[in-house]
């Protein structure tokens, strides 16, 4: 059975389909990784029942944790995340001179900078980006990431595979210490939730981080995940595995880890002492100073004063999740990068009964059903709920077995903003056979649909009441299936989650309401030193994302420049 996939990542957090209260898209998902060897901060071993079930936070304890200062501490772990980790271990990327057919006028800039540059060919993350950018076109709003992916995949949205125009180099002079927590236990975030047969809606080539090629992989995999253009879940779920192992990253990331609570941090609640914190960030008279450095790192104390540059200092709380327990830890960083994707917390009816156990908000809760037998071709028809790449997945996982589908969307079949109508019909067949069904219902045993209607009502007895245009219905079923879209789960940036979208107040919305960012730097216009990447600043696809990842290291790397010239 081929299940469509790609929703997650690239689509169904998409505003595309996702509408909180409103019968339209698509399920949830998770996002997360694993630390291996990044110094972790003093800790204590903490039964799971300490942690509280309402806040999924550990409950306060004797002694508290020693913080640890990073400069950089990403949340989440899927393919924004470990791109941005790539680059901060000091990987940088270099134009080959090469791309003039593809852009004559981004290729000129390119070569001029190198001409005038007194150190030659200087790398993207010292060039001006917004210059570079100028004049970019393409299926992304953002200028940095049309730069990026003009030159990582050139020509791609002609269907061409061709060379990437960036070569790399290591320069460990621009490494920038850094921590990665995820709550899954591998590197990959949504993609290693994800039902492993499903097939990405973009193609496999579009999957791949900077310099290992997702084909050439595929080669590597002995025909264990090799497709003709769209790849599976299950090996773009290895693929990012294999990404962080090759460059050497685990030591970067903290897998299975929970973050609880992010504070900005005042003088007055700041930690006594912090590992690791730079002696520049203490203030004080220069006796005070000299004494400070002259302590170890852990005996610096932190809590009295930090000198002021319009820029925040975070602390981040959280939990590893292990065998024995719970380990909390609390990092304090200067950067704080969100990279979570939207697929937390899957939106909802808001209607009467949604909370009754037979109404599913997921892809996998309904496959676990029909595994276990609950539901079959026997059994009252199953009601999926949404108009998108989601609701397709679920209709042709319940027809797969046989079982009756009742299908219901908000929208008229002929919305020219409906996803099917964007999707090439060689590419994507199984697609617009759900597309067919929905125009000529029919012709299909087992399928009946109602466009235009909305759920008033679900009653204990499985008895589902519709609402369309010029009438009511009350249907029987056995099952509930929402896939109307999800949304990222930012509870533990307490109120400070309302104040960071383009509209202040709300809560954050892939479409509607992403975070409010500089494209230059991905930094928020609101919170300053914190960074937002991914599908939570509106990029769903993979090789736009990418983009984010160098605007925020060209950032930090000018910042750390203008900090040595400083001193």
């Amino acid at each position: 059975m081929v299940l469509g996939a790609q929703t997650i990542e690239e689509h169904k957090q998409n505003g595309d389909f996702g509408k909180n209260n409103s019968q339209l898209f698509g399920p949830s998902s998770i996002e997360n990784d694993h630390i291996t060897s990044s110094p972790s901060p003093t800790t204590m071993i903490v039964d799971l029942e300490d942690v509280d079930s309402t806040t999924n936070r550990p409950h306060n304890h004797r002694r508290e944790v020693t913080p640890v200062y990073k400069e950089v501490v990403i949340v989440g772990n899927g393919p924004s995340a470990i791109t941005l980790s790539y680059f901060l271990a000091g990987n940088c990327p270099y134009y080959n001179g090469l791309g003039e057919s593809v852009n004559d006028m981004l290729h000129c800039r390119l070569v001029a900078d190198s001409k005038t540059s007194p150190t030659g060919n200087r790398s993207l993350v010292e060039q001006d980006l917004t210059f570079l950018a100028q004049g970019l076109e393409g299926r992304s709003s953002n200028p940095i990431a049309l730069l990026f992916d003009t030159l990582n995949h050139p020509q791609a949205d002609t269907g061409l595979e061709l060379p990437s125009l960036l070569d790399w180099k290591h320069r460990s002079e621009y490494e920038i210490d850094h921590v990665v927590i995820g709550k899954g236990p591998a590197p990959g975030g949504a993609w290693q939730s994800m039902e492993g047969d499903v097939l990405t809606i973009s193609r496999g080539c579009w999957m791949e981080l900077p310099q290992i090629n997702f084909r050439e992989w595929e080669r590597m995999q002995q025909s264990r995940f090799q497709r003709e253009s769209r790849a599976t879940v299950a090996s773009v779920a290895q693929y990012y595995c294999d990404y962080v192992a090759a460059h050497d990253l685990q030591k970067y990331f903290r897998n299975s880890s929970v973050i609880t609570e992010v504070t900005v941090c005042q003088s007055k609640s700041l930690p006594e002492h912090c590992d690791n914190i730079p002696p520049d960030l203490i203030s004080g008279d220069e006796d005070e100073d000299r004494n400070f450095r002259r302590h170890t790192i852990s005996e610096i104390p932190v809590g009295k004063a930090i000198r002021k540059r319009n820029q925040n200092l975070w602390t981040v709380k959280g939990y590893d999740k292990t065998n024995n327990g719970i380990q909390p830890f609390t990092y304090v960083t200067k950067n704080l990068c969100l990279a979570t994707g939207t697929t937390d917390l899957p939106n909802i009816l808001n209607v009467q009964g949604e909370n009754l156990p037979f109404v599913l908000h997921s892809l996998n809760e309904l496959e676990s059903l029909i595994n276990s037998g609950e539901l079959s071709e026997s059994s009252d028809p199953v009601m999926i709920i949404g108009a998108g790449l989601s609701a397709a997945d679920a209709i042709i996982a319940t027809r797969f077995h046989s079982i009756p589908v009742v299908h219901c969307y908000r929208r008229n079949v002929d919305d020219k903003n409906l996803i099917f109508k964007h999707l090439p019909v060689n590419m994507y067949p199984e697609y617009h056979k759900i597309y067919q069904m929905m125009q000529y219902p029919s012709g299909y045993e087992g399928y009946k649909v109602f466009e235009q209607h909305v759920v008033a009502d679900i009653l204990p007895d499985r008895r589902v009441k519709l609402v369309g245009p010029s009438s009511c219905r009350i249907l029987r079923v056995s099952a509930v299936v929402v896939c109307i879209g999800s949304h990222p789960d930012l509870s533990f940036l307490g109120d400070i989650q309302y104040d960071i979208g383009i509209h202040p107040g709300m809560r954050i919305d892939c479409k509607r309401n992403p975070l409010a960012i500089n494209f230059a730097t991905h930094e928020s216009v609101r919170q300053p030193g914190l960074f937002g990447l991914g599908p939570l600043v509106g990029e769903n696809f993979v090789r736009y994302v990418q983009g984010g990842a160098l605007a925020v290291s060209n950032h930090l790397l000018k910042q750390k420049k203008e900090e040595v010239e400083r001193k």
